[in-house]
């Protein structure tokens, strides 16, 4: 895990008032980094379902959408789980010239590639045909034989780690290794849960959207046993469509 030095009280932001630029230094990751930063994004209802009939989209706010972008705008790499990676935004992230310049301003590259991890190495075909930016697949060394030679064919960096279940401190220090270091974890639930239950998480970015939904929805992060992981306010952005938006930080 990543700690971040510092204990200064958390600023209430006006989104409205900040512009892209402004956005994008808000929740820059730290400069000096010397091992992956694992910042994770996620929208809940105010009573803490994290979808809405089935969809986290239904949940989301102009304020929440605004950020999600500019989130993806200083990461590295945005890792997904193989079912996430199914939905079509992963297929090709895009970024603006604007996004761009401010990228390589800070040494960031243009571009924004996807890491995938699949125990099984089963992969959107969507996602293995981005030739633009190909993405990087974290996969088991007991993956699908047949899913693994699809892999190797792709344009994909494929990363074989060990044993059937891939672990969260092995996907950081894949990643690390790859000079991947400010991570953007978009889920799904499942592969947020595991780096909770591993003690691996080290930042949250969680979006209130300002409805009350009820309903069977799940959590953002579920596991079998209790898990306790003491984390502070960082930061705090308010929008004027009622969304909240705070930056929890482990320390």
């Amino acid at each position: 895990m990543t700690t971040l030095a510092g204990t200064s009280p958390p600023i209430l932001h006006d989104a409205e008032a900040l512009t892209d630029d402004a956005l994008r230094d808000l929740f820059a990751y730290p400069a000096d980094l010397a091992a992956p930063l694992f910042r994770a994004n996620f929208i809940a209802s105010i009573d803490g379902a994290v979808t809405l009939e089935g969809s986290g989209r239904k949940l989301g706010t102009p304020t929440d959408r605004r950020v999600f972008g500019r989130l993806r705008e200083v990461a590295d790499v945005v890792l997904v789980g193989a079912t996430t990676a199914c939905s079509k935004p992963y297929a090709d992230i895009r970024m603006s010239a604007e996004a761009q310049a401010w990228r390589l301003s800070r040494g960031l590259a243009a571009t924004l590639p996807v890491a995938v991890v699949s125990s099984r190495g089963v992969v959107p075909p969507a996602v293995l045909g981005n030739v633009t930016v190909p993405p990087v697949v974290l996969v088991a060394a007991n993956a699908d034989a047949a899913a693994r030679r699809v892999l190797d064919e792709s344009e994909a960096r494929v990363i074989e780690l060990p044993g059937d279940r891939i672990g969260s401190a092995a996907i950081r220090n894949a990643l690390g290794e790859l000079g991947l270091y400010r991570v953007l974890v978009e889920g799904g639930p499942t592969l947020f849960s595991q780096f909770v239950s591993d003690n691996e998480i080290d930042e949250l970015c969680l979006t209130t959207s300002p409805k009350l939904v009820a309903g069977p929805a799940r959590r953002i992060a579920a596991a079998d046993g209790h898990v306790e992981i003491n984390m502070q306010r960082r930061g705090i952005l308010a929008g004027g469509d009622g969304t909240v938006i705070v930056r929890w930080a482990r320390y």
